[in-house]
């Protein structure tokens, strides 16, 4: 027996949206993991850098000014995972129809956008010091 939605019902309003909503889901997860993915391929690809830096810097006897491009690099695929968490969270929202879910993702999208604004000046910066 298929149960009727009530006015109280959050989905209510949006009974077409209903049948997506797990297709939503595994889509943000997704989403997510790509971001999770990028960053760990970033972090992966800058100790990689660092290393190999490093490694010269000590044979050498130079100074640490390869680490500059090393930040750049991690910055970069950090900056790069976050976006796509924050378009996860975004469908997130869209499929959420709880006000605690919503404020959730208000919260996680805003320290987010802020983690990736601050980290995307901060990148900015070191480029014309680099450059």
């Amino acid at each position: 027996m298929h149960a009727a939605m009530t006015p109280t019902d959050p989905m209510a309003d949006h009974i077409w949206l209903a049948p997506l909503v797990p297709a939503f889901e595994a889509l943000a997860i997704g989403i997510d993991l790509i971001g999770i993915a990028i960053i760990l391929y970033g972090f992966a690809v800058a100790l990689i850098q660092f290393l190999a830096a490093e490694f010269t810097r000590l044979r050498t006897g130079g100074a640490p000014a390869a680490c500059q491009s090393v930040r750049l690099t991690l910055g970069t695929y950090i900056l790069l995972g976050i976006e796509f968490m924050i378009a996860s969270d975004i469908i997130h929202t869209v499929i959420s129809r709880e006000l605690g879910d919503l404020v959730f993702v208000a919260a996680l999208v805003a320290i987010r956008t802020a983690i990736s604004y601050f980290l995307g000046k901060e990148l900015e910066e070191a480029r014309r010091d680099g450059a």
